[in-house]
This record gives C-alpha cells, structure tokens and sequence, in this order.
C-alpha cells in the first residue's frame, strides 16, 4: 500500500492534541488514588508529551522506510512498536515516581498509547501483528522490569527503593513529608541527647544561647531541618535566642517534624525556669591556632565555649569525639566547657581538629589564669536594620552578641546559613577590628532550612556569601556592632543543661539510606545501557519485516 499523500498525519496529530484530555484523566485518577500524590497537571503532562515525542521519533523512521520502499509496511510497525515502547516509558514513570500500584501504572500506561493507536487506525497484516506485537512486548517488559528490580533493594525495615524514591519525591516537589519521616521515624534509634542553655538576664530582657544535642538536618521540610529559626520563634516573648552549632552531623538529626516541635517547647520550658543570681562575669575571648583550627575560648562563670573554625581551609560538621575529649580535658581545668563548630567554611577538603595537639591545654591553662571581668552584654538582629539576604541565609537572618570586659568589645556572629564561603572569616575580622572591635567568632547555624527546595547548587544549597553579596554582609555586621555598642548593659549569668529523650536517625539508618541509594544508581547506569542497546534492536526488527 502506497504512503503518498499521508492519510495517516491527520489522525495521528489529532491524537497528539488530546494528550491534553488523558493528562487530565490520568492526574485525575493518581490524585483521587492518593491524595498527597505529586501528580499535577503539568507534571503528568511533561511524561506524556516526553512519551510522545518519543513516539514520534519512531514514526519518523518508519516514515522515511515508508517512502523509500513506497510501502505502508515500515510505518505501520514502528507506529505499534512504539506505541508499546511509548507505554512502558509512561508505566516505568508513573509507577516509579506516583503511584507504587502496578495495576494502576499499567492501566493509566496504556490509556495514551491504546487510544492514540486505534485513533490513526493503520492496516496490520496478521504476520505484522505477530512479529511487531511480540517484539513490542518485549521492548515494555525490559523497560517495566526496571521497576520491579529496584523492588527488590529493601532497607532492614522492608521499604523498597521505588518507596524511598517516591516519598523522597513528594517531600522535595510537594513539600508534604509525612511519608518520608514515617520511613525516617520507622528506622530511628532512641538517643539520649544534652542541650547547654545560657540565660544572660539584663534588665530590660534576656539573651540565650543554645546548644541543642540534635542536628539541624536533613532538609526542608523533613525532622529538625530548620531548628534555630523553630527555636527563635518559641524565644519569642521569653528572649533572643543564638542557636549556635555542636559537633555531630546528620545521625543526630531528629526523625519528624512533630518530634522537632516537641523538643523546642522542652527546651522553652528548661530555660523559663532558668533564673540568673550571679553577676554574669567573663574571662577572655582567647585566640589560639591550633594545627589549621582557629580556636576562640571564652568563659561566663565555668562554663566556657570553645569555637572551632577552619576558615579559610574546608570544613562541615565536626566528630562528635571532638567534643567528648575536649569537654573531658576542660574539666581537668576546672570548666564545663561546650564546644562550637563555627561551620563557617566550605571547601571539598575537610578538616578536623587534631585533640592531641598540646595547644588545647595551654589554651585551657591560659584561660584558668585569666582574671574573670564584669559582664556588660547586647544583643542585635538583622531585622532591626531591615537586611534583605539572598537564597544563603534563612528568615531567622544574622544575630550578633556582643560582650564587653576590661574595655575590649568582643561579638559572637550567627548567621542563620549553611556553611560560608571561605574569605568571610576574615574580612568580617578585618571589618570589625577596623571599627574598633574583636571577632570571637563568625558561625553558622548550619539550617538547613534552605536546602533541597530546589537545584540552586550542586550540594543542594548555598554557603552564606555565595548569593548574598559579601559587601551587603559586612555592612549588616558592622552596623550591627554598632547598635549593639550602645546598648551595651551589665547582666546576671546562669545556665543548665537539659537531657531529652529523643528519637535520631543514627548511623546505621543514614549508612542503609546511602547504600539503597547509590546500588539503585548504580543499577540505573547499567540497565540504561542495556535497555538502550535493546529496543534499538528490537526497532530494527520490527522496522524490517
């Protein structure tokens, strides 16, 4: 049979303008099914139309064998071979990233291709059918199985890698993460974890530090992901709050968000029964490189912060060994000490203190020796000066705290970001020595807030400076320090520390997690070759014949 005049377009192109009407059935259908399934409107109609092209880009080969053999046999069997290969695509993406029920995945998976096929309506010879059926076939079975392999990697609680994938997927395009933190909570450990409270009392208010025992992880919106600005917002009739970063990474993180609430109203009530009596009193800010750490140490009564920064060599989140041995070595001199991780350095290297390194305790000694000073203290925020941060820092913004004793202004800067480009350290010391005050240190919260909503980086977010200008930061700083300096009052000091019991995602969770992760990749790389390489030769087949 002739192909001139290409009586089949006309069909074939009106089937392509209905996909319109099957994107609306289909979403229709995964949304009634679950009503938490990401599949909108626009995203359903993305896999159909990827589909379709796909679909076309067969059709146009056997098009061309068409004409040359002046046969409608070539056109024929690509437009039913890809008509299955067309499904499969839809099956495998459907039942891979909406709807974990294979019987829905392939039915909705052949609504488009089925109908779109009788539409256009080309004559089949009976050895067509057979040929191009089985080898159509063929070609959605090696596609679906993909599926129903990765089916098969479960984690120790049983939850397939298509489940993690889908609940990741919800989380991260629909911002809803029960799923995941069900997954999450479902394979966390109970943890027992300290939390160091600090109450300067001045008095027309108070001022915390915090130190929380959790991570502020994983990312936005699942478990303790944006604890500072959480923490801030409880504060909120009761004081300012700083939220400084401890040692420990993401095995500390808390499994839910309803967990996460629950831990900041406790850490609240701890605090409100806080009540200074003690003139607060100071010894330092001392400064000391230990090895490539850049270490400041200050001391409010016996209880002292250590804060760690790497600046400008890379660094993320400390061991938490770091702190067990070096609280164990502070208490030899007599201090309760809380260890800081500045996180105010990114880089590819990461670093991690040497505790060996005999400089701790000269460090420690010289802060025993020195003579403790009468506190004045002042708080100040961002808001206040009506910063307007990029994608780098969170609503909770940038904080500053500033001590004085014996004269000397000292400020402790938190910034509500994720890890900071490695220069800021240092300019922000320049800046403010210029201006006639010291740096304890510039620190971040290490909020994850920000990250994974959505490709902003390649690490899921931005360090602070990488899209608020440097000049916008140390313009807030300095005018920060400023304010601060002239409200600069005296304060009573006291602190506790509070013990919750917890639920953590743990090690072992965090190691399955990237382990089903990276086989499922791994796996993904591989059959892609293979799926590739085979519905080439299964075209080839049934475009011959």
């Amino acid at each position: 049979m002739s192909v001139r005049g290409n009586y089949w377009a006309v069909p074939f192109l009106a089937s392509s303008a209905v996909v319109i009407l099957y994107t609306l059935a289909i979403s229709s259908a995964l949304r009634i099914a679950d009503r938490g399934s990401i599949a909108t409107f626009r995203r359903v109609n993305a896999v159909l139309m990827v589909s379709q092209v796909l679909w076309l880009v067969f059709v146009g080969v056997g098009l061309g064998f068409s004409v040359i053999m002046d046969s409608i046999r070539p056109l024929a069997n690509t437009v039913l071979f890809g008509a299955f290969v067309c499904s499969g695509l839809e099956f495998l993406i459907i039942n891979g990233v909406f709807t974990e029920n294979v019987a829905i995945s392939a039915i909705l998976a052949a609504i488009h291709p089925l109908t779109t096929f009788m539409i256009v309506g080309l004559p089949l010879e009976p050895d067509q059918l057979t040929v191009t059926i089985g080898a159509g076939l063929a070609a959605f079975a090696i596609i679906a199985t993909f599926n129903l392999l990765l089916r098969r990697r479960k984690t120790s609680r049983g939850y397939n890698a298509i489940k993690l994938f889908q609940a990741f997927m919800k989380t991260w395009a629909g911002g809803t993460a029960a799923d995941l933190e069900e997954i999450i909570s479902d394979h966390a450990e109970p943890a027992e974890v300290t939390t160091k409270v600090m109450r300067f009392q001045r008095d027309d208010g108070s001022v915390f530090i915090i130190l929380p025992g959790v991570h502020p992880g994983p990312f936005f919106p699942v478990g303790s992901y944006n604890l500072p600005n959480m923490l801030s917002r409880e504060f909120e009739h009761l004081g300012s709050v700083l939220t400084l970063h401890r040692p420990g990474g993401h095995e500390r993180n808390l499994a839910s968000n309803d967990q996460t609430h629950g831990y900041v109203s406790q850490i609240r009530e701890f605090a409100r029964h806080i009540e200074p009596v003690q003139l607060g009193t100071i010894r330092g800010p001392l400064h000391a490189r230990i090895g490539k750490a850049a270490v400041s140490s200050v001391a409010f009564g016996e209880d002292l912060l250590l804060t760690i920064s790497f600046a400008p060599f890379g660094s993320d989140d400390l061991e938490p060994l770091v702190e067990d041995e070096l609280s164990s070595v502070a208490s030899m001199y007599r201090f309760d000490a809380s260890i800081v991780d500045a996180h105010n350095s990114i880089g590819s290297e990461q670093e991690q203190p040497n505790i060996a390194d005999p400089g701790w305790r000269r460090l420690l000694g010289l802060m025993r020796e020195a003579e403790a000073s009468p506190l004045s203290l002042a708080y100040t925020h961002s808001d206040e000066l009506g910063f307007s941060a990029g994608e780098d820092v969170t609503e909770n913004g940038i904080g500053l705290l500033m001590f004085e004793a014996s004269g000397v202004k000292s400020a402790i800067i938190l910034a509500d970001s994720n890890n900071a480009v490695p220069s800021l350290h240092e300019e922000t010391a320049k800046g403010l020595e210029s201006s006639g005050y010291r740096l304890v240190e510039l620190c971040t919260s290490d909020s994850h807030d920000l990250a994974a909503k959505g490709l902003t980086a390649t690490r899921g977010y931005r360090a602070l400076g990488e899209d608020t200008p440097i000049d916008s930061i140390l313009k807030v700083v300095l005018g920060l320090a400023k304010l601060a300096d002239e409200r600069l009052a005296p304060c009573k000091y006291g602190s506790g520390q509070l013990t919750s019991s917890v639920k953590v995602f743990g090690s072992r969770a965090l190691d399955e997690f990237a382990s089903i992760s990276q086989s499922s990749l791994d796996l993904a790389k591989r059959y892609s070759q293979l799926t590739l390489v085979s519905i080439v030769a299964l075209f080839v087949l049934s475009l011959t014949l």
